[in-house]
C-alpha cells in the first residue's frame, strides 16, 4: 500500500483553515460541553449560516478521502494490548498505540519487543525509553541510594595563608581590631540619627508663619479697586461745573436781552 505524499501534503493545509466546530452558545453557558451538536430551530442564526456566527459542519471541509484516518507518515494505528499484538504488526504499513489500561510492566516488554522488530510506538512510555525490565528499575533506584550513604559530608575550607608575613597570632589580632572598629562604626550612625530628628520639627515650624504672611496679599487689590471712586467724584465735579457755566451763560443773555428791549422802549 503506498500513499500519495501529495494528499498529506493537502491534507494538512485542510487542517489548518479548518475552524474549530463548537457546540451552539456553548461559550455562555457552563452546563454545556464543546461537543458538537447539530444546531436545530427555524430561526437558528447558525444553521442559516448568518455572518458573524461560528460555522457548522460540512462536507466541504474533510480531507481527501484516500488519506483518511493515517498517521502523518501515511501509516495506520493498532491499538495494541500485550506483546501478542506487536509481533502481528506489519512494520511497512502500521504503527503501533499501546492501549491506556496496559500496565507498566506489560509496557516495558511491549516496547522491549518492538525494538527488536524495529515496530514504531506512537505513545512510547518514559519509564521504557532507560530501562529495559521492571529489575532493572529497581537495582538503579537500590545503587542510587547506596551511593548517597557512602558520600562523605563536606569538610569545611582551609583558610588561605595570608601573602603578607604575618603570623597565625597576629592574624588573629588584626581581625578582632578590625571587627571592634566596625561595631563602633555602625553605633555611631545610630546617635547621629537622633540628633537629626528634631531638627525637621523646627524647620515646619518656621516655614507655617511664613505662608501666612503672604497669603495677606489680596488686600493690596482692594485698593486698586478704590480708585475708579475717585474718578466718579471728578466725574460729578466736572458735571456741576458745566450746569454752572450754562446757568451763568443763560443769565447773562436774558440781561443782554433785558437791556435791549428797554432801549427800544
Amino acid at each position: 500500500m503506498t500513499v500519495d505524499k501529495r494528499l498529506l501534503r493537502e491534507r494538512a493545509k485542510i487542517r489548518k483553515k479548518r475552524p474549530k466546530f463548537r457546540r451552539q452558545e456553548s461559550w455562555k453557558y457552563k452546563r454545556l460541553r464543546t461537543g458538537w451538536r447539530r444546531p436545530v430551530g427555524i430561526d437558528n442564526h447558525m444553521r442559516h449560516h448568518i455572518r458573524g456566527i461560528p460555522k457548522i459542519v460540512r462536507i466541504g471541509f474533510r480531507g481527501p478521502k484516500a488519506v483518511r484516518g493515517l498517521t502523518t507518515t501515511g501509516k495506520v494505528e493498532v491499538l495494541v494490548h500485550n506483546v501478542k499484538d506487536i509481533e502481528q504488526i506489519v512494520v511497512d504499513i502500521q504503527v503501533a498505540r499501546i492501549a491506556s489500561a496496559v500496565g507498566l510492566k506489560k509496557k516495558v516488554d511491549m516496547t522491549n519487543r518492538a525494538d527488536e522488530l524495529n515496530v514504531k510506538i506512537i505513545n512510547r512510555p518514559e519509564e521504557a525509553l532507560t530501562f529495559a525490565t521492571i529489575s532493572e528499575i529497581s537495582e538503579e533506584l537500590l545503587l542510587e541510594d547506596e551511593d548517597i550513604d557512602k558520600k562523605k559530608p563536606s569538610r569545611p575550607r582551609k583558610k588561605k595563608t595570608s601573602s603578607s608575613g604575618l603570623s597565625d597570632k597576629e592574624m588573629a589580632e588584626l581581625d578582632q581590631i578590625e571587627s571592634q572598629l566596625a561595631g563602633k562604626e555602625t553605633k555611631k550612625p545610630a546617635k547621629a540619627k537622633t540628633t537629626t530628628k528634631p531638627k525637621p520639627a523646627a524647620k515646619k515650624a518656621t516655614t507655617k508663619p511664613k505662608a501666612k504672611t503672604t497669603t495677606k496679599k489680596p488686600a493690596a487689590k482692594k485698593t486698586t479697586t478704590t480708585k475708579p471712586k475717585a474718578s466718579t467724584t471728578t466725574k460729578k465735579t466736572t458735571t456741576t461745573a458745566k450746569k454752572k457755566t450754562t446757568t451763568s451763560s443763560k443769565k447773562a443773555a436774558d440781561t443782554k436781552k433785558k437791556a435791549a428791549s428797554s432801549k427800544k422802549n
